[in-house]
């Protein structure tokens, strides 16, 4: 519970800031970690089967989508069985350095256009695998 405090106290911490500050990467390596311990506490998968995306790998196992799901919900952006796209753009212009924020909203505009189905494991997953494949150069998924 500590964890979620302190993640929603970053993330509104993140939100007073202005546009053009954007987060350390220490800081952003700190909060992944954070989001990373949380989720598997939560969802039973490997951190092997995580770190796969990072390259490529996208297998058909439930429990890493349920993963995705759990990182995006702890960072707001899965509401309401759907991907919440506008606080997603927040997000980024306020956390992520200014070099590849437009290069990121474009990606986000692309996967935005992609119509998602499933449960709400499915949805989250399907994103996560069309951000890589749009631009896998700029994937970054804790």
């Amino acid at each position: 519970m500590y964890v979620k405090q302190l993640l929603c106290i970053t993330l509104f911490a993140f939100a007073a800031m202005k546009p053009v500050m954007s987060v350390s990467q220490e800081q952003m390596e700190k909060l992944a970690k954070s989001m990373r311990k949380s989720c598997l506490q939560k969802i039973d998968t490997s951190e092997d089967l995580i770190d796969g995306m990072r390259t490529g790998n996208f297998p058909d196992d439930d429990n890493l989508k349920c993963y995705t799901n759990c990182i995006m919900k702890t960072l707001r952006s899965f509401k309401n069985g759907a991907i919440d796209f506008p606080m997603i753009i927040r997000q980024i212009e306020m956390a992520m350095p200014p070099k590849i924020v437009a290069r990121m909203k474009e990606v986000i505009a692309k996967c935005s256009k992609r119509e998602y189905s499933g449960d709400e494991c499915t949805i989250t997953y399907d994103y996560v695998k069309c951000y890589y494949e749009v631009d896998p150069e700029i994937f970054i998924f804790p």
